[in-house]
């Protein structure tokens, strides 16, 4: 058991977190009635709600198991790693907005779908039932932050980088974080209502990819952090998830495009091998001298 482990820590991982989460959003849906919703449960929303610590259990029990005391002091150590410079967290705090409004912008020069505006109704005008749900849910968002980044990018693309590529080890890890939302999105609950579910499964691995080349290009786990309450938050600002519109996903759609995009272009302008302008990051390798390396296609 311990050598398999070992050889295979993300797929560990993976297969760990995949069945935990697949259970429990299972049981909660089979027990609520027919048409009912986990909010009218009470004890089914709150199993729902912390199942999303599932990631973070498995890969604090596994790097401990494998590592020890040093492994969990790596495995959050880039959290500290704060200096980095300004334009990183002038990138952290606004890719999400930037990133939606050239997609909606886009719908709208193209004459496919109206403005949406910058913001939902209410936000300029200092509305409060806006801001106090996203403060109401502001300890979650930055849990489930915190989580995701420790679980899935740093346990899982940092240790696929040692034996594979930078675009590779991210889209491996993008596609296991989507595949973690589907049960969810099959049954309608913890996700936006309406957001299709391969939309959303090519959103999580342009995110990851994202992520990937920001760490890569940073190693800061708290440039991460931050970019993930955003991408948590914005939403509650942004007027284009399928529910602001009838149910129409364009508008949400159009912001993975922009964010696919990135993607796209990040891997042709830093190279697919490294994701970044030095040696990629690499599980426990980080703190070694890193040099410059050229971009390649």
């Amino acid at each position: 058991m311990r050598s398999f482990i070992s050889r295979y820590p993300v797929l560990t991982f993976v297969l760990l977190t995949l069945a935990y989460q697949f259970f429990v959003v299972g049981v909660v849906w089979w027990r609520l009635p027919e048409g009912g919703h986990m909010h009218g449960d009470p004890a089914a929303h709150m199993v729902f709600r912390f199942r999303v610590f599932g990631p973070l259990l498995f890969s604090v029990l596994l790097t401990y198991y494998l590592e020890g005391g040093a492994g969990l002091r790596h495995l959050f150590g880039s959290f500290a790693h704060w200096r980095v410079p300004a334009p990183w967290y002038a990138l952290a705090f606004s890719w999400k907005f930037l990133f939606t409004w050239a997609g909606t912008g886009m719908l709208a020069l193209l004459g496919i779908r109206m403005w949406p505006g910058f913001f939902v109704d209410g936000v300029m005008e200092g509305e409060p039932n806006v801001f106090l749900s996203l403060l109401h849910n502001m300890p979650f968002i930055v849990g489930i932050a915190f989580v995701e980044e420790t679980a899935w990018m740093k346990y899982g693309v940092t240790r696929l980088q040692r034996r594979f590529h930078a675009l590779p080890a991210c889209l491996m890890v993008g596609m296991a974080w989507g595949l973690w939302y589907l049960p969810m999105l099959l049954v309608g609950e913890g996700v936006p209502d309406g957001y299709p579910w391969p939309v959303f499964l090519a959103s999580m691995v342009a995110l990851t990819i994202l992520l990937g080349w920001a760490y890569n290009m940073t190693h800061s786990g708290l440039v991460l952090l931050i970019m993930q309450i955003v991408s948590n938050c914005a939403f509650f600002l942004l007027p284009v998830l399928p529910g602001y519109w009838d149910m129409d996903s364009t508008y949400v759609t159009a912001f993975v495009w922009a964010n696919v995009t990135s993607a796209a272009l990040l891997t042709l302008i830093f190279g697919w091998r490294e994701l970044g302008r030095r040696k990629r990051a690499m599980w426990q390798v980080e703190a070694e001298p890193a040099k410059e390396v050229v971009p390649a296609a």
